[in-house]
């Protein structure tokens, strides 16, 4: 007698009579069975023992099914998996753990508020070292963990550089925070990047740079993804402009602590501006060793130095240092205000960009999944065909045609008095 075939199950013959076996559940033979019903007469009996087969194939069949899925985040029980990843220890841990404060503090709120559709949101944060290779190692474990509906992270560009193929072939969304110009040309089908680019705050610093009459720039950046990008932009961007580039110079890091050697430099190159390529830490030790060599070059950056710790770390040698930024925490918008009120009270500190970022982060998957439910291609097609901006703590957000977040506009900001402030021309 031939054995139908289930989904997820295998039928085989063997010694002519039937045996079922499945790889994912490891059930045992029915041959038992077989054995017993070749011995009986009674066809009711035999009725009630196919009835009985045909029901366990079925639910093995189903449950099979169920977890080899593999475009869809089976979220478990009532819960809602979200892989979250940045770096919790090293140099920039602070920035990673105001990611994590931000996506934590907006998963908290939704799971106040009944989470979404009755099922709470679990982060499952992991800490990257701001290390490629511990990146890619960290996206390869999500990948494999059919749970989880998407991602946020990293704080790194080379770590999201080092993870979006894996993403991509395991077509799990991912929402980051990387500015490296390289994302935009990959084209990266699940990775959506809710900061700005470096290409774009490059072009915007070194405008603004020429446009104050500081002319002759000296770059200082780290030797990565993130650093070259910046240098480069700047670079071209002043030439473009009819500036000149006095030099460029590289350091590692989290590995250089004196800049007396590479600051002796640009000292000597008759720059008349710094423009530091590179992270709060890094920046606060440059204008730190800057003061002690005497030398008094406006210093310009991106929003990688756009963080409270550039001043906590720097203290007067960081005043009148300029960056280009999305959040201000006393902005009188009722969203950010809300944003840092929350913020401030749950943690007992004010928020810097890159929580404000992982926040709007997770807000923003929170409403694509109530949306569209935890399949990974519906997400995806989501973010990618948003017509109505997304409203939260860094502004308005739609993704373009490269997945990069389109914002109105971006802020000049000014250590002024001890304080991040909106910079006004003297």
């Amino acid at each position: 007698m031939p054995m139908p075939t289930f989904a997820g199950s295998t039928v085989v013959m063997f010694s002519g009579k039937p045996k079922m076996s499945n790889n994912s559940h490891g059930l045992t033979t029915i041959e038992g069975a077989y054995k017993i019903m070749v011995r009986m007469k009674n066809k009711t009996a035999w009725c009630i023992i196919l009835t009985v087969l045909l029901c366990v194939a079925l639910v093995a069949g189903g449950c099979s099914s169920g977890s080899q899925s593999g475009s869809s985040g089976s979220s478990s029980g009532g819960t809602i998996r979200i892989g979250w990843v940045a770096p919790l220890t090293g140099s920039v841990a602070a920035d990673g753990q105001q990611m994590l404060n931000g996506a934590k503090l907006a998963a908290q709120q939704i799971n106040a508020a009944g989470g979404i559709g009755g099922k709470q949101i679990v982060l499952v944060p992991q800490d990257d070292k701001s290390d490629p290779k511990e990146a890619a190692d960290i996206a390869t474990k999500f990948s494999a963990d059919s749970s989880l509906v998407a991602v946020l992270g990293n704080y790194n560009s080379s770590c999201v550089l080092a993870e979006a193929p894996i993403m991509d072939q395991a077509q799990l969304p991912m929402i980051h925070v990387g500015t490296s110009p390289v994302f935009t040309t990959q084209d990266n089908p699940y990775l959506f990047r809710i900061s700005m680019t470096d290409a774009f705050q490059g072009s915007f610093v070194t405008q603004w740079m020429y446009g104050e009459g500081q002319n002759n720039v000296a770059i200082l950046y780290e030797n990565d993804d993130y650093g070259n990008g910046l240098k480069d932009t700047v670079k071209n961007e002043m030439t473009t402009l009819g500036g000149k580039v006095a030099g460029t110079w590289s350091y590692e890091l989290g590995a250089t602590k004196d800049y007396t050697s590479l600051l002796t430099s640009v000292k000597s190159s008759g720059a008349n501006v710094l423009f530091i390529g590179g992270l709060y830490t890094e920046g606060a030790l440059i204008c730190g060793q800057m003061q002690q060599l005497g030398m008094s070059l406006p210093v310009y950056g991106t929003d990688g130095l756009y963080e409270t710790d550039l001043i906590k770390l720097g203290g007067a040698a960081v005043e009148g240092v300029r960056v280009s930024g999305l959040f201000l925490p006393n902005d009188t918008n009722p969203k950010v205000a809300s944003f840092v009120s929350a913020y401030k009270t749950a943690y007992n500190d004010t928020p810097g960009t890159y929580a404000a970022l992982d926040y709007d982060a997770m807000n923003l998957l929170a409403q694509a999944i109530t949306s569209v439910g935890t399949d990974h291609s519906k997400i995806q097609a989501y973010l990618t065909g948003m017509t109505t901006p997304f409203a939260g703590a860094t502004g308005n957000i739609t993704f373009d045609q490269h997945h990069d977040a389109q914002r109105p506009g971006v802020n000049k900001l000014v250590v002024k008095g001890g304080q991040w402030v909106l910079y006004q021309k003297q």
